[in-house]
């Protein structure tokens, strides 16, 4: 069985279909995405339908959190969040779909335990940076712990875990402009990251001609 494992997609439309269509070609069984499915760009909506229309397993990440005043921040980030214009954006259907959406879940996939997090269980906007962060948590009992938030794909084993981030969809942040996925092949027992091409520029141009924040359209632009 194929799970392909996404996260971060931030409300873009764009990138989100270039990915998914990747997924469909290396014809996966099942897509689980690791929150932010919101926040920052300019589709939630179209986002969310997409998640629905593809049958994604969903969890909250902090901008889902943000919507819904589960958890706050800084009033100075508005701009660059644009969390108050995306609760208007959202349809009220959409609305309830991130109200249902749990916090994280633990699944058994043929056999083997899965955990789907947005980052450290229970501590939704931490960031986990090494895998040492991981230690208070009994990572033992999964075969797989899969994570976003960073934004920066991963894959690398802690006790015996297969400790997965998939990057970021709608923003990444590895200085390549590539939308990342992973793809975890439960029969062959591989996990393996996928990098997407995209011709960014006319997107980025168009979010610069709808007034969005350098600070936003820079993260897209971004090359070592």
């Amino acid at each position: 069985m194929k799970i392909a494992v996404i996260s971060d997609i931030h409300s873009n439309k764009f990138y989100l279909e270039a990915v998914l269509l990747q997924i469909e070609k290396l014809c996966a069984d099942d897509i689980y995405c690791l929150g932010d499915l919101i926040g920052y760009l300019d589709e939630p909506n179209h986002v969310i339908d997409l998640m629905k229309e593809n049958n994604v397993h969903c969890v909250k990440g902090n901008h889902e959190k943000y919507l819904l005043g589960e958890m706050t921040y800084n009033n100075d980030r508005e701009g660059i969040y644009r969390i108050q214009e995306q609760k208007k954006l959202l349809s009220s259907k959409n609305f309830k779909y991130i109200e249902q959406l749990p916090d994280c879940f633990e699944k058994n996939i043929e056999g083997y335990n899965f955990f789907f997090s947005h980052s450290l269980p229970g501590d939704t906007s931490s960031y986990i940076r090494s895998v040492v962060d991981l230690d208070s948590f009994d990572l033992k009992k999964y075969k797989y712990f899969c994570f976003g938030h960073t934004h920066i794909p991963l894959i690398t084993y802690h006790y015996g875990t297969c400790v997965i981030n998939p990057g970021s969809v709608g923003q990444p942040r590895d200085y390549t402009q590539k939308p990342s996925f992973a793809i975890i092949n439960t029969g062959t027992i591989e996990c393996t990251l996928y990098k997407v091409d995209l011709k960014i520029q006319d997107y980025v141009n168009r979010l610069k001609n709808m007034g969005y924040s350098e600070s936003v359209t820079r993260l897209l632009e971004r090359t070592p």
